[in-house]
């Protein structure tokens, strides 16, 4: 999956990309001593909302994790 544009970011939160196979959110996950990220394709309307909206759509991906994870991209999505 090749990234073509970084959207949206907010740092220690999530990143925002447009890809050649449509939107992905990287959201970065707390644990203990270390934080990883996690990318998760997501829709057209989801990538067009607002900053707010989308700190929000983050923290429900960090909070509920299983509603999310059959929209899970593994290997994390990275702008090369």
């Amino acid at each position: 999956m090749k990234v073509l544009e970084e959207l949206a970011k907010h740092n220690w939160d999530f990143v925002l990309y447009k890809t050649d196979h449509g939107f992905v959110i990287n959201v970065v996950f707390y644990q203990s001593a270390f934080d990883y990220s996690r990318s998760f394709k997501i829709s057209e309307l989801e990538a067009k909302q607002n900053m707010d909206k989308l700190k929000e759509l983050s923290e429900h991906i960090r909070n509920n994790y299983d509603l999310y994870k059959s929209r899970e991209i593994v290997p994390v999505v990275r702008r090369l």
